[in-house]
């Protein structure tokens, strides 16, 4: 068991892989033109930037919540080291992770309605996507 890979590295590198996996996937499947919310000729004149220019802002705000995670992880490192010897019951992680997944889709959730209501934001950050 010495060649399993940290919690700590897996909650830093596992959503960075999981989203170009699933980007990768989107990307695969070509237009789905009948599911598209918007037309092929609206996405042309609506996006403001290449795709590049995205790759890179989501590259860089995978640094910055790799670095942020990284950091927390530093952080609250003592406190874990002493709790690794204790099994924790898998009905408390089943609970950790839907409270998290609870808090973390309702923060983007109002943070993406917020970059919609806000003219600033949404014209020099939202409107990339």
């Amino acid at each position: 068991m010495e060649n399993v890979p940290s919690d700590e590295l897996l909650g830093i590198v596992v959503p960075i892989g999981v989203y170009w996996t699933y980007s990768g996937i989107y990307m695969m499947l070509g237009s789905l033109e009948k599911y598209r919310l918007h037309s092929r000729k609206d996405e042309d004149i609506k996006n403001l930037v290449s795709k590049r220019e995205v790759v890179n802002g989501v590259l860089a705000q995978q640094l910055v919540q790799a670095t942020v995670a990284f950091l927390l992880f530093k952080v609250s490192k003592n406190s874990s080291e002493i709790a690794s010897t204790v099994q924790t019951p898998f009905i408390v992680l089943a609970r950790q992770f839907f409270i998290g997944m609870f808090v973390i889709d309702t923060w983007q959730y109002f943070w993406h309605r917020y970059m919609h209501s806000n003219k600033f934001l949404y014209r020099h950050i939202h409107s990339w996507h």
